[in-house]
């Protein structure tokens, strides 16, 4: 249910092409961009937390890490992709509004946004990743088992 909620907020955010990774193998996909493309690039988690609180189950996934990429040519100058980089902070503070705006999470905890430079990937992509730490509000109420 995270994978396909986070697709569709980052396709309304801005994203034209949005990929999912679940080991760092973001370089296959990433070299089949466009120019134009906006990447975003979902690496899924591989673990969730059930906490146990006042009778009920909470869900709590590691941090979702999210990328919003795109692709520079080798000889642009800083100030391209500085202005790329800011468009693609802008499209990354609106996944975080959409977040917000969902209601589907208790705490969407503060992030720290790393800056992805062009030599991460072999397509020369720029962007940023951010940690999603996300609580869902998805309780499911402990009921007495059957005893037989």
């Amino acid at each position: 249910m995270i994978t396909s909620t986070l697709k569709q907020i980052l396709t309304d955010s801005g994203c034209t092409l949005v990929l999912y990774e679940q080991d760092r193998l973001a370089n296959l996909y990433t070299d089949q961009s466009h120019q134009n493309d906006i990447v975003g690039l979902i690496v899924q988690p591989n673990t969730v937390t059930l906490e146990v609180k006042a009778n009920s189950v909470h869900e709590h996934f590691p941090p979702v890490y999210v990328e919003v990429l795109q692709q520079v040519m080798l000889e642009d100058n800083a100030d391209n992709n500085e202005t790329k980089l800011q468009a693609l902070l802008d499209i990354c503070k609106e996944i975080v509004i959409r977040l917000i705006g969902l209601q589907m999470f208790r705490k969407v905890q503060p992030m720290t946004l790393t800056k992805i430079l062009e030599n991460r990937y072999d397509a020369n992509m720029i962007g940023w990743s951010m940690p999603l730490d996300l609580y869902w509000i998805n309780n499911r109420v402990n009921e007495p088992c059957d005893e037989a």
